[in-house]
């Protein structure tokens, strides 16, 4: 049975930090009442849920509750815009206005995906030349070419890039990249 993965707001950007609306600032008009919450955990920063269309992580922090009037939280620091962009998300899934999260594009969930087979074979003892053969094909991958296949090299660089993730470069993926202006 797959669990969900919680992970703490100070960590990932992509927590909705929520807490108890003030009295004042509250116009009666729209509410997240309507958003269907998943079981979710406690721990000593609050409740911490899923919502539902999205799969938002929510974080409903101290005593708040989830049917009370909420408002979002987006602490000041380096990790404001993400959490912004996080809130938009959450926003328009309760108005069933899907926005992708745009942490990560496809060609980068694949290459991860790439990766954490490499390191799967890996820890089969599986050879770079058997995972290589698994992840491209065995049309694609030979034997007699393979010292200097391209497959090789590629290989080598997603088991070592693997390896990098795994030794907490993991965290990198739940920021988003910044243009340089």
């Amino acid at each position: 049975m797959e669990q969900p993965v919680y992970w703490a707001p100070q960590i990932n950007p992509g927590v909705v930090n929520l807490v108890e609306a003030p009295p004042e600032l509250r116009t009666g008009q729209g509410s997240t009442s309507g958003v269907q919450l998943a079981a979710g955990r406690r721990d000593e920063a609050g409740l911490h849920m899923r919502s539902s269309p999205g799969g938002t992580q929510l974080a409903l922090l101290g005593d708040t509750k989830p049917g009370e009037p909420l408002a979002a939280v987006i602490p000041l620091d380096d990790m404001a815009h993400d959490r912004l962009q996080a809130i938009e998300r959450f926003i328009r899934s309760i108005h069933r206005q899907h926005l992708p999260d745009a942490r990560l594009t496809a060609a980068q969930r694949r290459r991860l995906g790439h990766m954490l087979r490499c390191l799967d074979g890996r820890e089969e003892h599986a050879s770079h030349f058997e995972v290589a053969t698994a992840l491209f094909g065995r049309r694609l991958v030979s034997a007699a070419d393979w010292h200097d296949s391209a497959f090789r090299y590629q290989t080598h660089r997603l088991v070592r890039d693997g390896l990098k993730m795994v030794e907490r470069g993991y965290r990198q993926l739940l920021r988003a990249r910044r243009r340089l202006s």
